[in-house]
């Protein structure tokens, strides 16, 4: 976390301060104000940057979600086929097996049929035609000869019939079972065929999908990048305008300053020129009384011949005072709150990502609640919410003509508010675990000079605390 400008140190340390003094923080500020300025632009044009970024990453997933879409409508419309198929399917497996019962009960009653002619034919072929000629011989007169040839000729096409429809039944039912497995085989040819598309959408379809998911990954990304830039610009621009305010401070107390000199200026000069009015006065009276006495003198010369001795005043020259050195403070900042540290400034690894990174701060731990108060003298910053330092209070102090931020954060509530005032010892909130953080604790950050994106500026606080 960081910190700023502390306006009543800052207006406290004009009033004692000579113009020198003066000058040298007002140069300071212009130089800390241009180092935001330049910061700023770097971290909008980032935003910006970042924005454009995050603009072609919906684009491109919107494109993707609606191939992804049109894959699915082809999915949903192939498994309409799919289905359809599976059902001419087993319609077609219902009608080859009610075929094959049709042919089973065919052949069974041709089974029948065929054992009675075959029983018919081999008593033919045993007995030869002799039955036949004994049933004409047999006849009585020529109408009954006649009756039983015509009856013999019917027995005789009957069995040729009998034969033939047995053949054609044959025949039409093992076209019908083959035609029937035709059918069959090639609706299983085209289900096998739908299948195989089916399992390239899907693999197409996944591919689509995946791309989906790492592009809303990198949506999300961009704009938690987007809010860090914002919350960033947002610091920024409340560095700035503090600047700008003690700017404007400075430049009135110079103002007062160079008023209250040139009031002083000519109270001096009106007392020089009334010292030399009355050192006038005084001199023309002693001119006069000069004038008088060497008159009485000449007048007494003339009764005596032995002149007075003449004396003079003596004046003492005035003592110079004593001068005094300052004395300067080794270590301003106050520690905010008790506790062992848990984790020191430098190089670690991160215990949420489990990654190297640069530590800017300390941690202090200690129990929950517990009030940590301002390190030093100075002017809110910001005190809120923040990506990663959760709820943090930043103030920015002016010490020995110098800039510092302080930086308090993971904490469970606030007590300042942004450009509020503080002492040292003031209570700013209460020890938390909000934002990126694994227990009860708080982040203290030093940074010489204003806070910037990256922290740079960040010190080990442990030098600097008393």
């Amino acid at each position: 976390m960081k910190v700023r400008f502390c306006s009543t140190v800052l207006s406290l340390a004009l009033i004692g301060s000579s113009v020198s003094v003066q000058a040298t923080s007002k140069e300071d500020l212009l130089k800390e104000q241009q180092e935001v300025e330049s910061r700023l632009q770097e971290t909008e044009q980032s935003q910006n940057q970042t924005s454009e970024k995050l603009v072609l990453t919906k684009q491109e997933r919107k494109e993707a979600k609606a191939r992804l879409d049109e894959v699915n409508s082809r999915l949903e419309d192939l498994a309409s086929k799919i289905a359809d198929q599976q059902a001419a399917v087993s319609v077609a497996k219902e009608e080859l097996a009610a075929v094959t019962r049709a042919v089973g009960q065919t052949e069974s009653k041709l089974r029948a049929q065929e054992k009675l002619i075959g029983d018919r034919l081999r008593s033919v072929q045993r007995d030869g035609d002799v039955k036949y000629i004994e049933v004409l011989l047999d006849a009585k007169d020529f109408g009954d000869l006649i009756s039983r040839f015509s009856t013999v000729s019917e027995i005789i096409k009957q069995d040729d019939g009998v034969l033939q429809t047995y053949q054609a039944n044959v025949k039409q039912l093992t076209e019908q079972r083959s035609e029937q497995e035709l059918v069959l085989g090639q609706l299983k040819k085209e289900q096998r065929k739908l299948l195989i598309l089916q399992t390239r959408i899907i693999a197409e379809s996944e591919i689509k999908r995946t791309l989906v998911v790492r592009l809303n990954s990198q949506v999300k990304q961009l704009q938690q990048e987007q809010f860090t830039k914002a919350e960033e610009a947002s610091i920024l621009e409340d560095q700035k305008r503090l600047i700008s305010r003690q700017l404007e401070e400075l430049r009135a107390a110079e103002l007062q300053a160079q008023q209250e000199a040139k009031e002083r200026a000519e109270a001096a000069q009106r007392a020089a020129e009334a010292a030399a009015r009355e050192a006038e006065a005084e001199a023309q009276r002693q001119a006069e009384q000069k004038a008088q006495a060497q008159k009485e003198q000449k007048e007494r010369n003339d009764t005596t011949s032995r002149p007075p001795a003449a004396s003079e005043p003596v004046t003492e020259a005035p003592s110079q005072p004593a001068t005094s050195n300052p004395s300067t403070s080794i270590k301003p900042f106050l520690l905010p709150v008790t506790g062992y540290v848990s984790s020191p400034f430098g190089p670690r690894t991160n215990p949420l990502t489990g990654k190297s990174e640069r530590h800017t701060g300390i941690d202090l731990v200690n129990a929950k609640g517990t009030p940590i108060k301002a390190a030093a003298g100075g002017i809110v910053l910001r005190a809120g919410s923040a990506t990663g330092y959760g709820n943090v209070v930043m103030i920015t102090h002016l010490i020995d003509g110098k800039v510092w931020t302080t930086v308090y954060g993971h904490l469970d509530s606030v007590s300042v508010k942004a450009g509020q005032t503080v002492m040292p010892g003031d209570i700013v909130g209460k020890l938390g675990s909000t934002g990126w953080s694994t227990g009860p604790h708080l982040h203290f950050e030093i940074h010489r000079g204003e806070w910037a994106v990256g922290q740079p500026n960040a010190v080990d606080p442990a030098p600097y605390i008393l």
